[in-house]
């Protein structure tokens, strides 16, 4: 198996942190919980005023934060994060420390969820265009990335949490795919964007149905649109 920290880089709203429960479970690896995010908010060099009325921290800071996915460890290391959250640092040597996978889901479903949130969310904070750079940067490096979609995952998570395993070389644990409710420490920071997954007993179904969205969130949709759909064309398929 690699000793590249594996990474799985996420659009928001696309049950990936359900994804990460089940790495969670597993209990053989060590997981971190979107850790850039908090260089990305909450840094000196953070690159959003979101949550400007936070003192920002020194030991947010991108290169802290990397030393700490990469500092030696007993056991491997997985991570998710958001693309996004690495945009202002995002290099192919920065891409190429890392076994880098993906989680993708439809615009439409993503905007509906996400504009709940963060109705003031940004075109950056979409996520679609860094999760596509990154992809791109995988691959020129001569990484196969692997890509699964929300909808595939969330209709067969046996399979396509074993296809995932082979990909990346670990076995595949059937038992991780079920859990009992529980608060996660590590998703502290994030809290109330997770309250589904922390309820949750393991993967579960996200809806198909065609969601309403306004004239703005359309029109962020269709800017989204190719990026999705040029990974979906590279997704996990069993």
């Amino acid at each position: 198996m690699s000793q590249k920290p594996v990474a799985l880089w996420a659009v928001p709203r696309s049950i990936s942190t359900a994804f990460e429960r089940v790495f969670v479970e597993r209990g053989d690896f060590k997981v971190f919980h979107e850790p850039f995010s908090a260089s990305y908010y909450y840094s000196t060099e953070r690159r959003s005023d979101r949550f400007a009325e936070v003192t920002p921290k020194e030991e947010y800071r991108f290169a802290e934060v990397q030393e700490r996915l990469l500092a030696p460890a007993a056991e491997p290391v997985f991570f998710k994060d958001m693309a996004y959250h690495v945009s202002g640092f995002m290099t192919p040597e920065f891409v190429d420390r890392f076994r880098n996978t993906f989680i993708i889901r439809e615009p439409r479903a993503v905007l509906a969820s996400f504009s709940k949130f963060w109705p003031d969310f940004t075109f950056e904070e979409a996520g679609y265009e860094e999760l596509h750079r990154l992809f791109g940067y995988a691959v020129e490096l001569g990484q196969e990335p692997v890509v699964v979609d929300a909808a595939d995952l969330s209709e067969d998570p046996e399979r396509i949490v074993a296809a995932y395993c082979e990909k990346i070389g670990v076995p595949f644990i059937p038992e991780a795919l079920t859990w009992e409710p529980r608060e996660v420490p590590e998703w502290e920071m994030w809290d109330e964007w997770h309250e589904d997954a922390q309820k949750s007993t393991g993967i579960g179904k996200v809806s198909r149905e065609e969601v309403e969205l306004s004239d703005e969130l359309e029109e962020v949709s269709r800017r989204c649109l190719p990026y999705y759909e040029a990974l979906s064309v590279e997704r996990l398929r069993v």
